[in-house]
């Protein structure tokens, strides 16, 4: 009987790790740890975050990059890989590299239209590599915020923040407002994660990284998540009846 214990036991272990090893390509999701930012409420964590993307765009553009660099050496702290840090921060490079083009191209028809003169480097730089820069450490909070919070931990913060709402307005202890933001704050590392498994099974089958890729599974994509959508929403609706 224990040697059954010990096995299934172990059996739980691998698959958790299977789990863990998928997941980690996926944007903001959760990573198990027993850290202090683990184990803090998830409504402080919420109320921080707006606190810190506010204060990003108002102090100067130094405090945004030190704040990074800190936000870097926490990441590492809480065992966050390299791999795991990019996920989340890869819309943002991705608007860098368009927003990159976008400024080549300007550079192009100004240096057609004017014969040849030099342009100027702020074009390149300038306000644009600081917006950057400070959208990186908005992600970057919001990525921490996300992979120290569970969806369910995530409901019952902005749960917990509507009802001290209600409460100091008299109003009914009732969350609408959190089930929704909580189902819409779930959404994204939930449809990163579908991608993950649809991209994966992709691969497993012999498929490569093209342009029939992305035609064969985004259909699937969307058909997971409307039908996901579907559940959930039944689910809501059940459980607002029985209130």
């Amino acid at each position: 009987m224990k040697r059954r214990n010990d096995a299934k036991r172990s059996y739980g272990k691998v698959i958790l790790r299977k789990r863990q090893t998928a997941d980690s390509g996926s944007a903001f999701s959760y990573k198990q740890g027993k850290s202090f930012l683990h184990r803090c409420p998830a409504w402080i964590k919420i109320l921080v975050l707006p606190v810190v993307s506010i204060a990003v765009f108002e102090l100067p553009w130094f405090c945004a990059a030190a704040l990074v660099l800190l936000q870097v050496i926490v990441a590492f702290c809480l065992r966050f890989s390299f791999r795991e840090q990019m996920a989340d921060l890869r819309a943002v490079l991705y608007y860098a590299m368009m927003l990159l083009i976008a400024r080549l191209c300007m550079v192009f028809v100004q240096y057609v239209t004017e014969g040849g003169a030099v342009v100027d480097a702020n074009m390149l730089t300038g306000t644009s590599g600081i917006m950057l820069l400070r959208l990186l450490c908005v992600m970057q909070t919001a990525s921490i915020v996300f992979k120290t919070s569970t969806s369910l931990q995530l409901r019952e913060g902005l749960g917990a923040i509507e009802l001290a709402v209600r409460r100091v307005l008299h109003l009914r202890p009732v969350t609408p407002i959190a089930d929704v933001v909580s189902l819409f704050v779930n959404f994204i590392p939930q449809v990163s994660k579908n991608w993950q498994q649809v991209k994966h099974a992709w691969k497993a089958r012999g498929g490569k990284n093209s342009i029939r890729m992305y035609m064969v599974l985004l259909p699937v994509l969307f058909s997971v998540g409307m039908k996901q959508a579907y559940t959930t929403a039944r689910a809501v609706s059940v459980r607002n009846s029985r209130i």
